[in-house]
């Protein structure tokens, strides 16, 4: 109840003269990230090229590239992360007749797509590629504009000279903190706190730390040959800790690639990127940290794995920029990505490759990403979508990946088998290896119930985190692990 009266308060502007418009700031007021940098990785990654052609630009200053990345890129209104109480303070403002302005040191253009997109605006005003209006030239333009006073509602240090030269103050976020400066110099202040945040909790949810756990797949050629050697079982671990750190950063990259996607998901929306919790800018520079610290790492481990990194690092970009709106491809390119760990373990311990090792790792893993896939196809076609956002396939493209998927599914199975069957080394590292059957056993009946679940939309995650909270993948498991204790 008592948040709920704060927000009361905050809309509240009955106070002030209501022939006094309300004016809006944009970056951190309207929305909660900022839309120079939304725009401008949005424009890298959408297209790289354009933006390299137009850096020469840039050294004009922020008004000339702010204009550049918009024509470049136009934001698209509907994927920014809108702050609700400020859209309800600009609704609320509106229905009582008062006149409300967005003014934004963003680019013209953009304004003027927000406030259309948005509607309940008089009017929009923002840089022209020439002035930047930001701080004390808003304040100009805003004084000639409105020289009966105006409200203004805005979030940071720069706004303090318009605040104090305004005849009402609206502090939205990070603006709450000059609250006080700003009664004792006499203006009249109304507050729109910041949403309670967690920063700990949406990194490590940006992270993706829980996603480590395929990573343990670095482990598996161990069991081939090297397990019960200590030396090379630390260095693994630390090899998982590296390439936990780079796999991360590729995370944060997909999520700055792919912002528009996400904020259309149901659930990814709420990732702290997409949602405006973490700022594009500081999660780039985190994967660029994460990035260099890993490489460094896997480079004193062994070149031949930093190699190995190298390359699933130049795929994972590749299948963030482009590879993952290819349908097929892209789940071929998964597969890959999957088996480049078992690679990752087998040259960090300068073990043999094992053929049948690393086909059944991309049959078994182009399964699951199709299984993913088959969800999302699924879900659209009896939505009636026309198309899947942000991905190559169409709604009616479902028998397809159920097809494609089941036949993945099988033909891991078979290689499981005849891995059993026909490699001398089984009989060689295994006393008892007829358990080891019971492996293909539990395989194949966990992934009828990925397929199965899949096909009846039941399937809401990634089949691996699904895993990962699934009791029953927690058993087959545990029986399989079971298996091959006996077999030992």
């Amino acid at each position: 109840m008592k948040s709920q009266q704060n927000e009361m308060k905050v809309l509240d502007l009955d106070c002030f003269d209501r022939h006094l418009p309300l004016i809006c700031d944009l970056d951190g007021t309207l929305i909660k990230s900022d839309s120079l940098q939304e725009n401008l990785f949005d424009a890298f990654f959408r297209s790289p090229q354009q933006v390299l052609r137009t850096v020469p630009r840039w050294f004009k200053g922020l008004a000339a590239l702010k204009e550049t990345l918009a024509n470049v890129r136009p934001i698209e209104p509907r994927a920014l992360p809108y702050r609700e109480q400020t859209l309800e303070l600009v609704r609320r403002a509106k229905a009582t007749g008062r006149e409300t302005y967005l003014v934004t040191a963003a680019d013209q253009s953009i304004a003027n797509d927000i406030i259309s997109y948005l509607g309940g605006f008089d009017g929009a005003k923002g840089s022209d590629g020439s002035l930047n209006l930001r701080g004390r030239r808003k304040l100009q333009w805003l004084q000639e504009r409105f020289p009966e006073g105006f409200i203004y509602a805005g979030d940071s240090a720069a706004d303090l000279p318009i605040w104090a030269a305004a005849s009402g103050a609206v502090l939205v976020g990070n603006g709450v903190k000059f609250e006080s400066q700003l009664r004792e110099a006499g203006v009249e202040v109304r507050t729109i706190s910041p949403e309670k945040r967690h920063p700990v909790k949406d990194w490590l949810s940006e992270l993706r730390i829980h996603q480590w756990s395929k990573n343990v797949l670095i482990f598996v050629p161990l069991f081939l040959g090297r397990i019960a050697d200590f030396h090379a079982v630390l260095k693994t671990a630390v090899g998982f800790l590296a390439f936990g750190l780079i796999a991360s950063a590729t995370y944060i990259i997909n999520d700055l690639a792919d912002l528009e996607a996400d904020r259309a998901h149901a659930t990814k929306r709420f990732r702290a990127i997409a949602a405006g919790r973490v700022s594009v800018m500081s999660g780039f520079l985190a994967s660029l940290l994460m990035l260099a610290t890993g490489i460094g790492v896997a480079l004193l481990l062994h070149p031949q794995f930093a190699l190995v990194v190298s390359v699933y690092l130049v795929l994972t970009l590749a299948y963030s920029f482009r590879l993952k709106r290819d349908a097929l491809l892209d789940v071929t390119v998964i597969g890959a990505l999957f088996t480049l760990r078992i690679v990752m373990g087998q040259v960090l311990n300068g073990l043999a490759f094992s053929p049948w090792l690393l086909s059944f790792s991309a049959m078994f893993f182009i399964s699951l990403a199709l299984a993913k896939r088959h969800v999302e196809a699924m879900r659209a076609c009896s939505k009636g979508k026309d198309a899947i956002k942000g991905r190559g396939y169409l709604p009616d493209d479902w028998p397809l990946t159920l097809g494609y998927g089941l036949a993945s599914a099988s033909a891991s199975i078979v290689i499981m088998l005849l891995f059993l069957a026909l490699e001398p080394r089984v009989t060689q590292l295994y006393h008892d290896p007829a358990w080891l059957y019971v492996a293909p056993l539990g395989v194949f009946i966990w992934l009828q119930r990925i397929w199965l679940l899949s096909h009846r939309m039941e399937l809401h995650d990634d089949p691996i985190v699904f895993a990962l909270n699934d009791k029953t993948s927690w058993f087959i498991g545990a029986i399989i692990g079971l298996a091959f204790v006996m077999a030992m």
